[in-house]
């Protein structure tokens, strides 16, 4: 399913909550369906119409799953971008369908729909702090120490002030 050719990114509502399997070794698969509509505006009536929706199954492995799992529900817009597989299948009466098998590798909320809170997860948070501490690297242009133990944010986010334009650090925000 990982041909480079076959990556494509679905924008699309949440048509079922994500579940989450675990197999032999721990191994874990998450599983939630996108459906996307195709619309054009009428032209007679100047009003949107749904043509047809396609629906893509989205699999997504171990970690990135359980995020995925805890942070997505139905109905929700998202965008997942991943290695796409198509299956023809027969159904019960006879007739044929295509669907598409969507392998997640990366995936989010469409933030023009509603808001999002990211959480860091605390293994990564330690990763990160002794990659820093081994190699020290740049982390939006900044020195990254590690992050603020202290800070349940972790990772040294900042909180952000609204009426100074500023986030904690008082670096200047854009816009």
């Amino acid at each position: 399913m990982r041909d480079a050719n076959n990556f494509i990114t679905v924008v699309g509502n949440v048509g079922t909550d994500p579940f989450t399997r675990t197999h032999a070794n721990n191994f874990q698969v998450t599983q939630f369906r996108v459906g996307t509509d195709n619309r054009r505006k009428n032209p007679h009536t100047g009003e949107w119409e749904n043509k047809s929706t396609n629906w893509y199954t989205i699999k997504v492995f171990n970690q990135l799953g359980l995020n995925a799992a805890a942070s997505i529900r139905k109905g929700q817009r998202v965008f997942v971008g991943g290695y796409a597989k198509v299956d023809q299948f027969t159904r019960e009466d006879g007739s044929t369908g295509v669907g598409i098998d969507v392998e997640a590798q990366f995936i989010g909320h469409d933030l023009k729909f509603g808001t999002s809170e990211f959480h860091r997860l605390p293994q990564v948070l330690a990763r990160l702090d002794d990659e820093a501490s081994a190699h020290g690297f740049t982390v939006d242009g900044e020195e990254y120490d590690g992050g603020d133990p202290e800070d349940p944010a972790g990772g040294g986010g900042g909180s952000f002030d609204t009426a100074a334009g500023q986030d904690s650090d008082r670096h200047p925000l854009a816009g």
